[in-house]
């Protein structure tokens, strides 16, 4: 039986699974081992999951109108929490080669440290986001989708 789990060189993955969606207005992936699951909006009202639209969370001040449809988990000790989005893309599994660090001019903006890098995808730039670093914002400034 064929083993599914990416090849490790000196326990770094040589590839990873992401998750692309869109919010906020572009298009985004995190790695698919940092989602526990994903669910609708509907749900998440139910469950009284704390979730964060990305717009208000980086402070776009209503530029950017999230209106998710669903929302990703993930959970960080005993805490769930949410980020909705728009719309689930796909799931690819990328080689680390093909990763790339968040420009530079970025990467000093306050609000976007949740961002780690992009994807160049055929004629887009997905932004890597990773989930346990927005946690914090989401705390601030988590919507109860009322």
């Amino acid at each position: 039986m064929a083993d599914d789990r990416p090849a490790l060189t000196n326990d770094i993955p040589k590839e990873i699974d992401f998750l692309l969606f869109r919010a906020a207005g572009a298009s985004m992936a995190v790695e698919a081992a940092q989602v526990e699951g994903i669910i609708s909006r509907e749900q998440a009202e139910q469950r009284a999951i704390k979730v964060g639209l990305l717009g208000r969370l980086l402070g776009a001040d209503g530029a950017i109108v999230d209106a998710p449809s669903k929302v990703l988990l993930f959970r960080d000790g005993n805490e769930t929490y949410g980020i909705g989005i728009n719309a689930l893309d796909t799931m690819v599994r990328e080689k680390i080669g093909t990763l790339q660090p968040l420009p530079e001019l970025l990467s000093h903006v306050e609000g976007l440290q949740p961002f780690w890098g992009v994807l160049p995808r055929e004629n887009e730039v997905v932004l890597l986001i990773d989930l346990f670093r927005l946690k914090s914002l989401i705390g601030n400034q988590a919507e109860q989708f009322a």
